[in-house]
């Protein structure tokens, strides 16, 4: 297991020639994971990971995140296993507690209050690595067990993270109060201490990376310059919120940028960073300032 990894979470796919072409440039830059993200109106996420698996025999793969309500654990286990034996073991999945009510009501599916879906989200995770583990469970997953990850930021979300999470993914987008259903504001660099403080207590001894999602990377440029560009993008954001978060990486060189994710470790232990697939250059320029200080 590397020091740090990095990741891309791939965004829409066009056709089957620009999805071999983007996988084999997240596999030339040097990322360690390539993971496909679960939205109704996108591509499935098993299927795609499932065929980024002969494209690339390196990349590890990951469901980033899957919404678990749109999943029951007899019917995903046995995607799991499909998609780690296929890929010769090398699936994580990512869950998470869902947080798009349109999508639930374009699926006809029920939307509940946070408390009950982060219920049902840590039940399906006990009832996914029971099913997996079965003897008699085919097809039979070669990895023993499958690495889980749980995406969150709520604190509720981050305790079901704290007791059973391989990967514990800081999302850094929580709900905007007030707002409607997926309008999302950055979660700070207070809050983002107390959220890790929260999940290394609960965890106790129990071993986990932990994933911080990079909403933006912009290099370039003045952070000051580049927070405000993101403002015009995002306006219900301010630039020193935008400059302040542990989920943005705004620096003039990938050598800044790298120092700033190494600061992120010392600070928050983050030691595996995802972006999103329009940051795929930018993050691989920091990735190799990161390997060029850390060997």
């Amino acid at each position: 297991m590397p020091a740090f990894q990095f990741g891309v979470n791939l965004g829409a796919v066009d056709s089957w020639q620009v999805l071999q072409q983007v996988v084999r440039r997240v596999d030339e830059v040097g990322y360690d994971v390539v993971a496909a993200p679960d939205h109704l109106g996108g591509p499935s996420p098993f299927a795609t990971l499932a065929a980024i698996s002969g494209v690339s025999p390196r990349l590890r793969l990951r469901t980033y995140v899957l919404n678990s309500g749109f999943w029951n654990a007899a019917l995903l286990a046995r995607e799991v296993a499909t998609v780690d034996l296929l890929s010769a073991g090398r699936l994580e999945v990512g869950l998470g507690a869902g947080h798009m009510k349109a999508e639930h009501d374009d699926a006809g599916l029920p939307w509940s209050p946070l408390r009950e879906r982060v219920l049902a989200l840590e039940a399906l995770v006990i009832e996914l690595r029971r099913r997996l583990s079965e003897r008699a469970h085919q097809p039979v997953p070669v990895q023993q067990p499958v690495p889980i990850m749980i995406g969150a930021m709520s604190e509720q979300g981050l305790s079901v993270a704290a007791r059973h999470a391989d990967v514990v993914g800081f999302s850094g987008l929580r709900q905007q109060p007030g707002a409607p259903s997926g309008t999302f504001t950055l979660s700070s660099a207070e809050e983002t201490t107390q959220r890790v403080r929260q999940v290394r207590e609960q965890a106790g001894d129990r071993t986990y990376r932990s994933d911080v999602l990079l909403q933006v990377v912009k290099l370039g440029s003045d952070p000051e310059v580049a927070a405000a560009e993101v403002v015009c993008d995002l306006p219900h954001l301010h630039v020193e919120q935008v400059r302040e978060s542990p989920f943005v990486l705004l620096a003039r060189t990938a050598e800044q940028a790298a120092d700033e994710l190494l600061e992120r470790h010392d600070r928050y232990g983050f030691d595996s960073f995802t972006t999103h697939q329009p940051n795929l250059e930018a993050l691989g320029q920091v990735l190799a300032a990161v390997h060029a200080r850390t060997g």
